[in-house]
């Protein structure tokens, strides 16, 4: 009958010929302690996944795809009744007080402005939406205003911790003015593609930055009325973002070997050390 155990390739040592030593039972607390770290450094990017990044050219779509515009701005001195938002693009689109109630309105705050919150829908192209002042006297008014929301496109469900995003930038944003001036923001957005493969869910934020400035505008040597301007540029570029989680299976095989070749590499150089001592003290070899 065969016998198993001349195939055995993991022979038990007796631990009658075993000697413990305190420099071996410190080399084994230190490459525990080593192991646990590397497994709990690690941890954080199991569970959250890991952002890959990438750019790339993308044919504009153009005038035939809008883009939600999500906005909770307040004007402070001008009611509803007499400000009007617009919405025009190099299409020729022109529209004024236009929007589904379903997902817009104004009212009329406490103190005699006026808030807007809701979506309204752009073309994908250079254009602007502004708030416009009704009524008379209109070049002796003020604008002051606050932005306490403005994003556009897909709103961001989740935060990457390594790769932060500016679709927010000009969230809680206040402005002040004097008599007659315009506030004028040049927006320049970046169409951003986010792939989370864990829950197969893929969202279009748009990412952007911004300019302002402030001035009285004039036509034919007149005052206009003082407005605000969102004015759009679209980049051709597309941001990726892929949310990358390791496998279950991968992470245990990658931190069982750490360990296993850690106390390997250990014994290796340990046993090394006592081979050199036995040697130079003349004794026997291991």
């Amino acid at each position: 009958m065969f016998d198993l155990r001349r195939v055995d390739i993991f022979q038990s040592p007796s631990m009658d010929v075993a000697e413990p030593t305190v420099t071996g039972g410190a080399l084994t607390i230190s490459a525990v302690l080593f192991c646990l770290v590397c497994l709990f450094s690690e941890l954080h990017e199991f569970n959250e996944g890991k952002t890959k990044e990438m750019v790339f050219l993308e044919g504009t779509p153009g005038g035939n795809v809008h883009v939600r515009v999500y906005m909770n701005i307040t004007l402070y001195e001008l009611p509803c009744s007499e400000v009007s938002l617009d919405i025009q693009d190099r299409h020729g689109r022109f529209d004024i007080d236009q929007y589904s109630e379903s997902e817009f309105h104004k009212i009329n705050t406490p103190t005699g402005g006026c808030n807007f919150e809701g979506s309204i829908y752009v073309r994908y192209m250079q254009g602007n939406f502004h708030f416009t002042p009704r009524g008379t006297h209109l070049h002796n008014r003020t604008i002051t205003h606050a932005i306490h929301a403005l994003r556009f496109g897909d709103d961001m469900d989740w935060e990457f911790q390594d790769a932060p995003m500016s679709t927010e930038s000009l969230d809680h944003m206040e402005r002040s003015t004097s008599t007659g001036k315009t506030h004028d923001y040049l927006v320049k957005l970046v169409r951003t593609e986010v792939y989370d493969e864990d829950i197969d869910v893929t969202i279009y934020p748009f990412q952007y930055t911004y300019t302002h400035r402030s001035f009285v505008a004039h036509h034919s040597g007149k005052p206009l009325p003082p407005r605000i301007f969102f004015r759009l540029q679209f980049s051709p570029l597309t941001m990726k973002f892929m949310v990358h989680h390791t496998p279950t299976w991968i992470f245990l095989t990658r931190h069982l070997a750490i360990f296993g070749g850690m106390f390997a590499i250990l014994k290796m150089f340990y046993s090394g050390a006592h081979v050199a001592r036995d040697t130079i003290k003349g004794g026997k070899f291991m």
